[in-house]
């Protein structure tokens, strides 16, 4: 009878610690799934602004204005006023783009384009479309 209650006073320890363990696991796992959601959330958030921004990047006024400034650029090399001021619109368009989407890689592409050359800029921002493309292709 001693043996019984022995292996009884056991069962129940081992329960109570069975209990605390499963309690733990189900905080812990109530907190893995509540980061998951988040990730996703940010993650699609991500997608719809990269989705915007190739949108605006693909409207016509803003390749209208790409060619005013690159062809302005094209035929007045010899004015330094006038190409100061086509790159100072030009990131002004990519500042109220990456405002408007809250994308920093644009804002990141107006910094440049205040200190690089226009043609940098296109290629930076050609590279940028190539890879959210095949971001979202890769989400898909």
């Amino acid at each position: 009878h001693a043996q019984a209650f022995k292996e009884l006073e056991d069962t129940k320890a081992q329960l109570e610690l069975d209990r605390t363990f499963l309690a733990n696991l189900r905080e812990k796992c109530s907190m893995s799934a509540d980061e998951f959601d988040q990730r996703v959330k940010d993650r699609m958030e991500e997608i719809v602004a990269v989705e915007d921004t190739i949108k605006i990047l693909n409207e016509d006024a803003s390749f209208e204005n790409f060619d005013k400034t690159v062809n302005v650029a094209l035929l007045q090399t010899s004015s330094t006023s006038a190409q100061k001021e086509r790159l100072r619109r030009a990131t002004s368009v990519l500042k109220r783009a990456a405002a408007q989407v809250g994308a920093p890689e644009l804002a990141l592409l107006a910094s440049r384009a205040q200190l690089d050359a226009f043609t940098k800029v296109k290629e930076e921002i050609d590279k940028m479309v190539v890879e959210l493309n095949k971001q979202q292709q890769d989400e898909i």
